[in-house]
């Protein structure tokens, strides 16, 4: 295998097999990021209340986004565990706001 002249090689190791002090096995975040999250929630709550942070959310599921549709589908059924092999079996479709008489709820 080559490498170019921009990739440096020389001084990595790899995992050694059982405890490697590089890895992190609980997935936690380091103490930087997590001090991030904290101020960034704080800062978030101090802005909105949480209902109108939720209607904005909301608008924007309805509006097809699809990062919005993710968000309120983790809070509602938590994160979705990715398939090994293969595909997916079904279809989910979503219909925002249609009430049956082809006007859009409010």
């Amino acid at each position: 295998m080559t490498h170019s002249s921009s990739v440096k090689t020389k001084n990595l190791k790899p995992f050694k097999k059982g405890e490697d002090s590089r890895r992190n096995p609980t997935g936690a975040l380091c103490k930087e990021a997590a001090a991030f999250s904290m101020k960034f929630r704080n800062a978030l709550a101090k802005k909105g209340k949480p209902d109108e942070l939720a209607d904005v959310l909301w608008k924007h599921a309805k509006n097809g986004r699809p990062w919005a549709i993710d968000i309120i589908l983790e809070r509602l059924m938590g994160k979705v565990t990715q398939p090994i092999s293969g595909e997916l079996d079904h279809n989910l479709n979503f219909n925002f706001g249609d009430n049956g008489n082809g006007d859009t709820e409010e």
